[in-house]
């Protein structure tokens, strides 16, 4: 749906520019080269924080070491690509406290890796390479305006304070409209018993 170019104008349209971009690889405006010093920033952090089911990959893990650590059966490394480990696949659609598996993230040896005591583990997470074409208006939206917070000193100057608050406010409208637009196109139903302990337990 999106392209880069209309996500840096977007960003311009909320530091209320009529400045448009058409090739953010090529042109040499003090807006482009500023958009794209914070593109990377804006669009990992914002599907970091968006955390959507729409947006999420799954990866087999690769395995390091049996046995790392104390507790931990396993450590796997952490995928270059990862930007949010959301869990480690279980059998069930939707975690409960009962199918939730545990997990560690760590430093060991020197390296990032995944401590957990599943084997062959499979994680669901966030990965650098969500296609923008695989966002929803409201995503882009937000990764637009987070993109135009951290842009706003180096393009508007004076004045950018107050101009940034009035982009939060928006980009908090933009992430509560695409988590709740995820949410209902990724909805999943469970009997009441399954989110109760208290039914669970006398159950089983």
């Amino acid at each position: 749906m999106y392209t880069k170019a209309q996500i840096f104008n977007l960003a311009l349209g909320a530091l209320l520019l009529s400045r448009r971009i058409i090739d953010t690889d090529t042109e040499t405006s003090n807006e482009n080269t500023v958009l794209n010093t914070h593109y990377d920033t804006a669009f990992r952090a914002t599907l970091e924080d968006l955390d959507l089911d729409g947006t999420a990959s799954q990866k087999v893990l690769a395995l390091i070491e049996e046995d790392p650590i104390e507790f931990w059966k396993y450590a796997y490394t952490y995928p270059s690509d990862c930007l949010f480990l959301r869990r480690i696949q279980s059998s069930a659609v939707i975690d409960t406290r009962a199918t939730h598996i545990p997990k560690r993230v760590a430093i060991h040896k020197g390296d990032k890796v995944i401590f957990t005591n599943q084997e062959d583990a499979i994680i669901e997470y966030i990965s650098t390479d969500v296609p923008l074409s695989a966002l929803t208006a409201t995503t882009g939206l937000a990764i637009a305006y987070r993109l135009a917070m951290l842009s706003a000193p180096l393009i508007t100057g004076k004045g950018a304070a107050k101009l940034v608050a009035d982009i939060q406010a928006k980009y908090l409208i933009a992430k509560a409209e695409a988590q709740e637009q995820d949410r209902r196109e990724n909805f999943n139903f469970n009997e009441d018993n399954v989110d109760s302990e208290f039914v669970a337990a006398r159950t089983s």
